[in-house]
């Protein structure tokens, strides 16, 4: 069975969800780039249901998505999901404003910035030969490797 919308192209989001939720979207558009503060945690109007808002701008167009939270999500949760949502869109623009035509520092920025999201002590990139060797030209570390220790 097919679902039809409640809502569609040119709703106003102020019949739909609360006033601060609609304040939270209103102030997101403001945004020079409105995808950094995605997703916007909305709560409906009459249901109190929470959702994420994820904000995109398509040809001029404002186009804003709905997903429901789940309901074995919490506030935490859902405020580290934000968070995260937040670092990672940031790192993702940064790697979209790389100059094309270097694989190796594409390669390089992509270590550091999932070294960075992460935390972990050591990331690589791993560059895969025709004959199925393999070497390691790029990592980033935070530890001394254990033959370090020993030497």
């Amino acid at each position: 069975m097919l679902l039809q919308p409640v809502i569609g192209m040119g709703t106003d989001v102020r019949t739909v969800f609360s006033g601060a939720s609609t304040n939270a979207l209103f102030k997101a558009i403001k945004f020079g780039e409105v995808s950094l503060p995605n997703p916007i945690l909305v709560h409906c109007k009459k249901t109190e249901k929470p959702f994420y808002a994820i904000i995109h701008r398509v040809t001029g167009s404002l186009i804003i998505d709905f997903e429901p939270v789940m309901p074995n999500e919490t506030p935490t949760t859902a405020a580290g999901s934000l968070q995260s949502y937040k670092y990672a869109g940031k790192a993702i623009a940064r790697l979209q404003s790389l100059p094309s035509g270097s694989i190796e520092r594409l390669c390089d920025m992509m270590v550091q910035e999932v070294f960075e999201l992460t935390g972990y002590d050591l990331v690589m990139a791993y560059k895969f030969h025709d004959d199925e060797k393999s070497r390691i030209p790029i990592l980033a570390r935070r530890l001394q490797t254990q033959l370090q220790l020993k030497e």
